[in-house]
């Protein structure tokens, strides 16, 4: 091949490389402004702004504890001498039986000793009454004189007061009788029996400094197994939103996160309601206690569970809402991305916020009735963006 052959093919090759660059260079742009078309617009789910009533409930945790309960203990120290055999922690026992008493013999005989004093006082006191009858007889028959008619009413006095002083003692003695027994004083059932027959009890062995000790030391506890109430602390700001008489609903397995909960749908749960709230702060913690009633007898619970406890606050019967899904928040505030579907887009707004019950948090201000809240797929979403609105039901592509 020649000089002029070789040249003439060299030009042809370089013009060829020329051509290949100059399509390489306007095709990549193109694909780029694709991709970041494709980047800006995004599937976005959307609710509808809507109103509904709205009862928001206020989250604690306490202990319930029988509504009922009587610590049972011996006033004098003694041998613990009987112990009903039959009886069992957990059984059943009834008003006026007797679960346990110390010797009883000291006792019986100063009851016994009592009462024969009554019975002296009081015919002594008859036998002055009728004295003082005859001498006032004597007197109108001008048979006696006023001195012995005054003696005799002295007598009468002096013998009321020997009686009274023997109803006192016979009471005294009974008292010391009805402390050396435990007896039940209501229908209930035996929580705690911490004797045993044959023991010396001293009264200072019992511990009532805390409810832990005394249930520890205490002789007996009855307590009712049907009748219940939980005590909770509530901060000071919920103060205004708890009412007395205010529904309430007692849960299983307290949460941290309890306040989300819908407490009507919780599956173990008692109903109650508000029995008292405390007017005044506990002036270390700053909150105050409210006194939470079961409704209902056989509620389940047992006497020292902690508990889950929701109270009701006074519901909105015609509140804005919109679901806890589509709320943001940048710096403590509030915001939610509101869709345009005519133009396609989303804006910012800032919202707000009231109470919040379930799903459904109630908006103050910053949204309108009917307006489209983005659900799902807000993370990814600035202010003005082109977007592909999904409404509820509706399947994306």
């Amino acid at each position: 091949m020649n000089r002029y052959c070789r040249s003439t093919l060299g030009a042809l090759v370089l013009i060829s490389l020329a051509a290949c660059g100059e399509h390489s260079d306007t095709s990549e742009p193109v694909a780029e402004q694709s991709q970041a078309s494709d980047k800006r617009t995004t599937s976005v789910n959307v609710a509808a702004v809507e109103r509904r009533q709205l009862q928001a409930w206020v989250y604690s945790q306490g202990t319930a504890r029988s509504r009922q309960r009587e610590f049972l203990t011996f006033t004098q120290q003694g041998v613990v001498s009987y112990v009903d055999p039959q009886l069992r922690v957990g059984m059943p026992v009834k008003t006026g039986q007797v679960i346990a008493h110390q010797a009883p013999e000291r006792v019986e005989a100063d009851l016994q000793a009592a009462k024969a004093s009554l019975a002296e006082a009081q015919a002594s006191l008859k036998l002055a009454e009728v004295t003082q009858t005859r001498y006032e007889k004597l007197i109108e028959q001008r048979s006696a004189s006023q001195q012995e008619l005054d003696e005799a009413r002295v007598q009468v006095q002096q013998a009321r007061a020997v009686r009274d002083n023997a109803r006192a003692e016979l009471a005294q003695a009974q008292l010391s009788v009805d402390e050396s027994r435990l007896v039940s004083p209501m229908n209930g059932v035996l929580a705690r029996l911490n004797i045993e027959k044959g023991r010396y009890f001293m009264p200072n062995t019992v511990q009532a400094d805390t409810e832990q000790n005394a249930l520890r030391t205490v002789p007996a506890l009855v307590i009712d197994p049907d009748r219940f109430e939980v005590r909770v602390d509530l901060p000071s700001y919920n103060f205004r939103q708890i009412e007395t008489g205010a529904q309430a609903v007692i849960g299983e397995n307290p949460s941290v996160a309890g306040q989300d909960v819908d407490p009507l749908a919780v599956n173990t749960r008692v109903e109650g309601q508000v029995y008292a709230v405390s007017p005044s702060l506990d002036p270390e913690t700053r909150t105050f206690e409210v006194i939470v009633h079961t409704r209902n007898n056989e509620t389940g619970l047992q006497d020292g569970e902690f508990v889950a406890v929701w109270i009701a606050e006074p519901s909105v019967d015609d509140a804005l809402v919109v679901p806890l899904a589509a709320l943001r928040f940048r710096n403590d505030q509030a915001f939610v991305f509101v869709a345009n579907e005519e133009k396609g887009t989303v804006s910012e707004r800032r919202v707000e916020l009231a109470q919040q019950s379930g799903d459904y948090r109630a908006v103050a201000s910053g949204l309108e009735t009917g307006e489209l809240v983005v659900t799902e797929g807000r993370a990814a979403l600035n202010d003005g963006q082109q977007v592909r609105i999904i409404h509820a039901g509706e399947n994306a592509p």
